[in-house]
């Protein structure tokens, strides 16, 4: 989920912070690897005794942001332990301080720096995977940055349980169809595909962020998949510009995603200038 910065007082202290909601941020996730269905916290001291936990599913949330969704969607589903992933430790601290302010003992949250998930989790010990609005990393540059770039689509078969589904929300088109090419060369077989996934799941939580984005005009697409059998030969053969997945048209976009605001101006300014010139109007290319 892309976060903006919080403001922090001058006196702020991550770690003071983190260690107050230890009861829901794991310093340590990779000691919980295939053990995760009984996750419990820590006691708070040497004479409190640890509760048990045995889950029926645990669901891994990347990018999980400020844990809004992730905490909404653990007090939904008492028997599933909701795992949320993120790479700023600011992210992880209000994720934490959420599930404990609400009382929700199924929602964890740590802090990931490294890409190999493998070493956090055991084969099949994974019944899901979320990504809420990832940040769509537009350049072909950063494309190996995507949650549903080929690479990593296949390193999450090595976690996923039989019948585990890959799920995505996003308001960015591009960034959706761009997935969708990576999910057949992964081997991935789709469940649904949709361009308004608010319509198709009404009840479904919503955190700040969605509503901010739907304020702006945003629709949620999204597309939830299945691996299927592996592929034989894996190879990365789909552009990887998102600008690739824009309408040639984007003079009428009701709505420009994420981090294509600049790309967008900038065309719509040359096909102008062209079009005064008389001349033909400029087309993104496949890149």
């Amino acid at each position: 989920m892309r976060t903006p910065r919080s403001r922090t007082p001058k006196d702020f202290s991550l770690e003071q912070r983190l260690a107050a909601c230890a009861q829901a941020a794991e310093a340590d996730p990779a000691a919980w690897r295939g053990a995760w269905h009984a996750w419990a916290p820590r006691p708070q001291d040497d004479t409190a005794v640890n509760r048990r936990a045995s889950y029926e599913r645990v669901i891994l949330d990347l990018g999980c942001g400020k844990g809004e969704y992730t905490v909404a969607c653990a007090r939904q589903r008492p028997d599933t332990l909701f795992v949320g992933l993120d790479i700023e430790g600011i992210c992880v601290m209000r994720g934490a301080e959420r599930a404990l302010a609400e009382d929700v003992t199924n929602a964890v949250f740590a802090c990931v720096d490294h890409l190999d998930l493998a070493d956090l989790f055991a084969p099949g010990e994974v019944d899901g995977i979320l990504m809420n609005f990832p940040t769509p990393f537009p350049k072909k540059k950063k494309a190996h940055l995507r949650l549903t770039y080929l690479d990593r689509l296949m390193a999450y078969r090595s976690f996923l349980a039989p019948g585990a589904t890959v799920r995505l929300r996003t308001d960015s088109a591009p960034f959706r169809d761009f997935s969708l090419t990576q999910l057949e060369l992964a081997g991935y077989e789709l469940q649904w595909v949709a361009d308004d996934v608010r319509a198709l799941f009404p009840d479904e939580p919503e955190s700040a962020y969605e509503a901010k984005l739907t304020a702006l005009g945003a629709q949620v697409c999204g597309l939830e998949a299945m691996p299927g059998p592996a592929p034989e030969h894996v190879e990365q053969t789909a552009p990887l510009s998102l600008v690739s997945y824009l309408p040639e048209d984007v003079e009428h976009l009701d709505y420009v995603p994420y981090g294509m605001q600049g790309y967008v101006v900038n065309a719509r300014g040359r096909r102008a200038n062209l079009r005064a010139k008389g001349l033909p109007e400029w087309t993104p290319p496949m890149v």
